[in-house]
Formats: structure tokens, sequence, C-alpha cells
């Protein structure tokens, strides 16, 4: 279980200073999840050491009920917990095409959200295989971004999820001459790189 505190106050420096002290904590050992009206200031409060506990008990009993050995290792960079997992038999743990995988993490997250009420950010990797499948995609809209550049001509790509768009949008903030759209709607919603000249 993971407890979520509850704090009201006036404002947000009345209810951080009445959480701080409560919990002897500091305020980057937590995550937070405000709620303000006109009349009233209120936060959600749960301790990242809390979501790390939860996190390696839960994968560990499923993974344990697949017939897997498993070691992990989280991480919290900005609010977001990045999973890395080693198993005794990583296919199975990431499955056909990440199916496996993708699927642990919805599950995961849906956990963790019921418990605190808030969108908790998760990302689980098994033997580097989202790494890998990230960086071959970044290599991909490279090229791509390198035959607009060249081409001076627009070009729409397939259809992606939000993830794959910010990798997009993400790695053509560095490109000179281009710059990019979402275009369309869920689940055909894509990027178009535009050429945008000297």
């Amino acid at each position: 279980m993971i407890k979520v505190y509850k704090y009201e106050g006036k404002d947000e420096d009345e209810c951080l200073t009445n959480c701080i002290e409560e919990l002897d904590v500091y305020t980057c050992d937590l995550l937070i999840n405000p709620t303000e009206t006109e009349e009233s200031y209120s936060m959600d409060v749960v301790k990242k050491e809390d979501v790390i506990s939860f996190i390696k008990d839960y994968l560990k009993k499923v993974v344990n009920e697949m017939g897997l050995d498993l070691n992990l290792e989280v991480r919290e960079d900005e609010n977001i917990f990045n999973v890395t997992m080693v198993s005794n038999n990583n296919p199975i743990l990431i499955g056909k095409e990440g199916k496996n995988l993708n699927s642990l993490q919805f599950l995961l997250r849906q956990s963790i959200n019921n418990q605190v009420g808030f969108d908790v950010k998760v990302n689980l990797d098994a033997s580097n295989y989202r790494a890998k499948k990230v960086k071959n995609f970044e290599y991909q809209i490279k090229n791509i971004v390198r035959e607009v550049q060249k081409t001076k001509t627009d070009t729409k790509l397939d259809p992606m999820n939000s993830y794959q768009r910010r990798i997009v949008h993400a790695l053509l903030s560095d490109f000179s001459n281009v710059t990019t759209e979402s275009v369309g709607e869920e689940p055909n919603r894509c990027v178009v790189i535009k050429y945008i000249g000297d």
C-alpha cells in the first residue's frame, strides 16, 4: 500500500510547510498533487520511497507468478520512475514486440494510480529492449529529417502513439530548417516534418 497524506491550508506554502515538518522530508522526496480553489488550497502527497517500494514488491510478485526470477533497479528522475528489469527469461518478460512489457507497465501504472488518486509516470524496460528500440526509432527519424532538409519537401510520418510523437518533437528541436506538427485524431494522429528554410 502507498500511503497518501492530505494537507489543507490557505496556500501552497502553508501546506508544504506542514507537510515537510510532519513527514520530516525534503520536497524533492515527495510527489505532490495540488488542488486549488478560490477559498482553499489542498494537496495529496506521496513519498517517492513508498512508490519505489511498491513498484519493487508489485513487479517481483507478478513476475514470480510468471515463473521467472527477477532483478530490478528503480531510478526516479523528475518524478518519473524508470525501472530496469533483468530476468532468467527476458524474451518471456518482454513478449512479442514488447506486448508483455507494455501490459506489465500498464497494470503497474494503474495499480499505483488507483492507490494514490493521481497519475504517476512509470517506464519499464527489460534487458534494454525499449532503450534499443528508441535508439533505432531516433536513427530512422534523423534519416527522414535529413531527407526533408535535402529535398525541402514536407514529410508526413506514419501514425504514432503520444510517446513516439514526443520523441520526434524533442529530437527535431536540435535540427535547423525544420519544424514539426502533430495532425489528425487518435489513433491515427501523426507528425508532419516541415521544411521552413534558412
